[in-house]
C-alpha cells in the first residue's frame, strides 16, 4: 500500500522546510514497519510525505497478561483474566496459557488505522522556530494552512487541523496552474506537480535553481559566484525557478566588493556575478513566476538594487569621516550582554587575554597586538554595520585600510572572527588568531557564568560555534599552552573548569569524523590543556591500532590501575623503591625495563613522534608485564616485599598514566 500526504499552506520559511522535511521522515519510520520507503518534499507552499509498500496490517502482537495462577482458578477465569481481556479487546475465552503465564496472540492493527493516527501527529507535531494563530483557529501552524490531502492506496485518509479537513485534492503553481486537482498516486506525485510547474523535490529544484542562475549569468557576459547558503534559501522561496539578470551602476565597483555582495545576497537574494575573477556590474535574481517580458521583473529588479546600494554608499561616505580609533569610545554605549559589561569593557578584557596568550606562545608583537585590539570592535558603531551586520570585521578592515593602518592590524580587525563557521578559512595571521581566541574564551567563560550555556539543541549563543572555533584556530596555528590556565586567566566570573569540560566534549565531536571513539575515549580520559599533545596521543594511538603488543600492555597497564586502586582503599604503603628487596627475575626484569622505557621517553609528551615513542615504549613492556603478573605475587604476606612491589608497580603508573586511559581500553 502507499500513502501520499500533503499540507498545503501560505509560504513556509525557507529555512524551515529541509528541518520539517527530515522531522516528518524520522517520525514516519519510526510508526511504520520495517520496509517502508518515505520520501519526504516541501516547497514554499507544501509539505509532503510519501511512503511506499506499507503492509495492510502490522505485525502479529503476543501480550502477555497476569500468571497463570491469577488468571485462572480451578480452570476457570478470575477477575484478572477478565479484566485482560477487556484490555486487550478479546473474548476470555481468547486467552492462552503458556508455563505459568497467561497471553493473547493480537493480529496487527490495519495499516489504515495507523496512517491516520500518525498523519495527525504530523500536522501537529512538526516542529517549527515559530509558530502562528490566524482567525479563530487554536492550532498552530508555521503558516495558515488552507489545504489537506491524505490517501491510503487512493483511498482517502480523514485528517483535520483547525478548520481544515482534508480531501484527497491538491494545487500546483499558485498563479501558473492554480486549479484543483485530484491527489495523485505515489507514483505520479512528483511527475504531477511538475506538469503544474511545481518542482516538490528539493534535489531537483536546487539543481533547476542553479541551471537558471548560471544561464543567466552567461547571458550577462559572466559567471556566478557559487554561494551554497543562499543557493539553499533561494530553493525555499520558489516552486519553479526562473533565472533573471540584471545589472548596477558601474560606478558601484567603488565599494568594498563584501557590500555589494552582502547587499545583493542578504536583502534581495540575488547572485552576484563576476568577469575574470573579479566582481561585475551584474547579478541574477530568481523569480517564482514566469512572465511574458522579462525586461519588466528586470527593470524592478535594478530599481530596488539601486536604491539599497545608494544607502550602501552613504554610508560608506558618512563613516569614513571618523576614524576607528576615534570610534572605539562609543563602545561604552553598546551593551555586549548583560551581566558582561558593554564592547569596550570587553575589547579591554579580549586585549588582556590576548595578551596573555601571546606571552605563552610568543607568536606576535605585544604593541601591535594593543593597537589591534583597540581597533578590533570599533565598527560596530558605524552605520554599514548597523544596516549589514555581517560586515563586522569586514568593514573594519575596509576602514583601516582607508585610514593607512599597516596591514597586518587591517587584517586582525577581520580574521579575529575566523571561523565564523565549521567550513570557513582561518586566520592567516597571528595578530587575529590570537584576538578571536581570546574574543571566544571571553565570550565561553562569560556566558558559562551567566548560567547561559548550551541546553539540548538550544544554544542562543553560539557557544558550540565559539568553541569549535577556538579548537580549530589553536590546531591550525599549532599553539602551544594550556588551555585551562587560559580559561582562568579571562577576567570575568565563571567558572573554568566547567567550560573546560564543555570544550573536552566538543573536541570529541570535532575529532570523531577523523578517530574512533575508543581512541579519543582514551587520549581525553586523561585531559591535559595542551591541544596539540591531545591531538598527540590520538594520532600515536591510531598508529598503533590493532597492535598486540600495545593490548597486551595496556590490559596489564588496566591491571596495575586496578591493584593500586585497591591498595589505595586498603591504606596500603607504597613508598620509594627499593632495588635490593627485588628478589625474583621477574620482578628486577621489570624494573630493567622500566628504566628502559624511561630513558626512551626522556622528554616526551608533546609532539607526535616523541608521544608515539611513550606509546612505543608501553608496547614494549607487554612480555615483562606479563611475566611479572605470572610469577610474582604483589600482595606477598611480608609488607617490606609487597610495599616494595606496589612501588615498583607506582613507578610505572606514574610514567605511563598521564598517555591515556587505560580503563577505556577494548577487550
Amino acid at each position: 500500500m502507499d500513502l501520499v500526504f500533503e499540507i498545503g499552506c501560505e509560504e513556509l520559511p525557507a529555512a524551515a522546510q529541509p528541518l520539517a522535511m527530515e522531522w516528518m521522515k524520522t517520525a514516519a519510520a519510526g510508526a511504520l514497519p520495517a520496509g517502508v520507503t518515505l520520501e519526504a518534499y516541501a516547497t514554499p507552499r507544501r509539505l509532503a510525505l510519501v511512503a511506499r509498500n506499507i503492509p495492510p496490517r502490522g505485525p502479529e502482537r503476543k501480550v502477555q497478561g497476569p500468571p497463570a495462577r491469577v488468571a485462572f482458578a480451578d480452570g476457570k477465569p478470575t477477575k484478572a483474566a477478565e479484566g485482560f481481556a477487556r484490555k486487550t479487546g478479546v473474548p476470555v475465552t481468547e486467552l492462552k496459557i503458556e508455563g505459568d503465564k497467561t497471553f493473547v496472540q493480537l493480529t496487527g492493527i490495519e495499516s489504515a488505522e495507523v496512517v491516520t493516527q500518525l498523519l495527525a501527529q504530523l500536522v501537529r507535531g512538526i516542529p517549527f522556530r515559530k509558530t502562528m494563530r490566524w482567525g479563530e483557529v487554536e492550532a498552530a501552524f508555521a503558516r495558515p494552512v488552507h489545504w489537506i490531502a491524505a490517501a491510503l492506496d487512493g483511498q482517502p485518509l480523514s485528517v483535520e487541523f483547525g478548520d481544515v479537513k482534508s480531501a484527497p485534492r491538491t494545487r500546483g503553481h499558485r498563479f501558473h496552474a492554480p486549479e484543483e486537482f485530484d491527489l495523485p498516486a505515489a507514483d505520479r506525485y512528483l511527475g504531477a506537480l511538475r506538469e503544474r510547474h511545481v518542482l516538490a523535490d528539493w534535489a531537483e529544484r536546487k539543481a533547476a535553481v542553479w541551471r537558471e542562475v548560471q544561464r543567466a549569468a552567461a547571458e550577462a557576459g559572466g559567471e556566478p559566484m557559487r554561494d551554497d547558503e543562499l543557493l539553499e534559501t533561494v530553493t525555499g522561496l520558489v516552486e519553479e525557478p526562473t533565472g533573471v539578470h540584471g545589472s548596477f551602476d558601474a560606478a558601484f565597483l567603488e565599494l568594498p566588493p563584501e557590500v555589494l555582495v552582502s547587499e545583493m545576497r542578504g536583502h534581495q537574494k540575488y547572485f552576484a556575478v563576476q568577469q575574470a575573477g573579479k566582481l561585475a556590474p551584474a547579478f541574477v535574481a530568481i523569480a517564482n513566476t514566469r512572465v511574458r517580458d522579462p525586461s519588466v521583473s528586470r527593470r524592478g529588479y535594478e530599481r530596488v538594487l539601486r536604491a539599497r546600494l545608494a544607502d550602501a554608499r552613504f554610508f560608506f561616505d558618512e563613516d569614513r569621516k571618523t576614524r576607528l580609533l576615534d570610534r572605539a569610545p562609543r563602545l561604552e554605549r553598546i551593551v555586549f550582554l548583560q551581566g558582561l559589561g558593554s564592547q569596550w569593557q570587553r575589547v579591554e578584557r579580549i586585549r588582556d587575554l590576548a595578551l596573555w596568550l601571546n606571552g605563552s606562545v610568543r607568536a606576535a608583537d605585544d604593541e601591535a597586538l594593543r593597537v589591534a585590539a583597540a581597533l578590533i570592535k570599533s565598527d560596530l558603531t558605524t552605520g554599514m554595520v548597523g544596516e549589514f551586520p555581517d560586515l563586522q570585521g569586514v568593514m573594519g578592515r575596509e576602514y583601516a585600510r582607508r585610514e593607512g593602518a599597516p596591514e597586518p592590524i587591517a587584517q586582525a580587525i577581520f580574521e579575529h572572527y575566523l571561523p565564523r563557521g565549521a567550513e570557513d578559512r582561518l586566520p592567516e595571521g597571528h595578530l587575529g588568531a590570537l584576538l578571536g581566541m581570546a574574543d571566544r574564551i571571553d565570550q565561553l567563560v562569560g556566558i558559562f557564568g551567566l548560567g547561559k550555556e548550551p541546553t539540548g539543541t538550544a544554544d542562543p549563543y553560539g557557544l558550540r560555534r565559539a568553541a569549535i572555533g577556538l579548537i580549530r584556530v589553536i590546531l591550525h596555528k599549532g599553539y602551544r599552552f594550556d588551555l585551562r590556565e587560559a580559561l582562568r586567566a579571562a577576567r570575568v566570573k565563571g567558572d573554568p573548569e566547567r567550560v573546560f569540560q564543555f570544550l573536552l566534549g566538543r573536541l570529541q565531536a570535532f575529532w570523531s569524523g577523523d578517530f574512533s571513539t575508543f581512541e579519543i575515549q582514551m587520549a581525553l580520559g586523561r585531559p591535559s590543556g595542551d591541544l596539540l599533545e591531545l591531538q598527540a596521543r590520538l594520532k600515536a594511538l591510531r598508529a598503533l591500532r590493532g597492535s598486540a603488543e600495545l593490548q597486551r600492555a595496556a590490559a596489564a597497564f588496566k591491571r596495575i590501575d586496578n591493584i593500586l586502586r585497591q591498595a589505595q582503599e586498603k591504606k596500603l604503603a607504597a613508598m620509594g623503591l627499593d632495588p635490593s628487596l627485588l628478589q625474583l627475575d621477574a620482578e628486577k626484569a621489570l624494573l630493567g625495563a622500566y628504566e628502559s622505557s624511561r630513558a626512551q621517553m626522556a622528554g616526551a609528551g608533546g609532539d607526535e613522534e616523541r608521544t608515539g615513542r611513550a606509546f612505543a615504549a608501553l608496547a614494549s613492556l607487554g612480555p615483562p608485564l606479563e611475566s611479572f603478573f605470572d610469577d610474582v605475587m604483589v600482595m606477598d604476606p611480608d609488607p617490606r616485599l609487597r610495599d616494595n612491589r606496589l612501588a615498583l608497580l607506582r613507578l610505572l603508573h606514574e610514567l605511563f598514566a598521564p598517555l591515556a586511559d587505560f580503563s577505556k581500553l577494548q577487550a
